[in-house]
């Protein structure tokens, strides 16, 4: 069971504007919510990468987010501390209208900060 719909929804988009992040048709993109078609292993691996997930809650498999590895070269280009990588790893589990709660917040501290 592939949890496009739900990830799409929570993402704020719609099928036409996936489709064209996949360079798909809208139809392909509505089968594969339907389950009508599977993707390939190639378009999973896609859609897992723009819904920072993993390939196992994408297909249903786990509940597990699974988005919880920081990417390497980032971790030492920008040498992250522990609570960074920590923030970093939570936020990626959030839903899309959390993590704006999330960034509004931090900007209203920086701006009291800045005061």
């Amino acid at each position: 069971m592939l949890r496009l719909r739900s990830l799409r929804e929570e993402a704020g988009k719609t099928q036409a504007q996936l489709a064209a992040i996949f360079k798909i048709s809208r139809q392909v993109y509505a089968n594969y919510e339907n389950e009508i078609n599977q993707p390939s292993l190639h378009m999973l691996i896609a859609m897992a990468n723009y819904f920072q997930c993993s390939l196992d809650y994408l297909l249903g498999r786990s509940d597990d987010f699974g988005n919880v590895t920081v990417v390497p070269e980032y971790s030492e280009k920008e040498n992250f501390s522990a609570e960074e990588r920590t923030l970093l790893k939570d936020f990626r589990t959030l839903n899309s209208h959390n993590k704006q709660i999330l960034l509004d917040f931090a900007c209203f501290l920086k701006e009291k900060r800045q005061k």
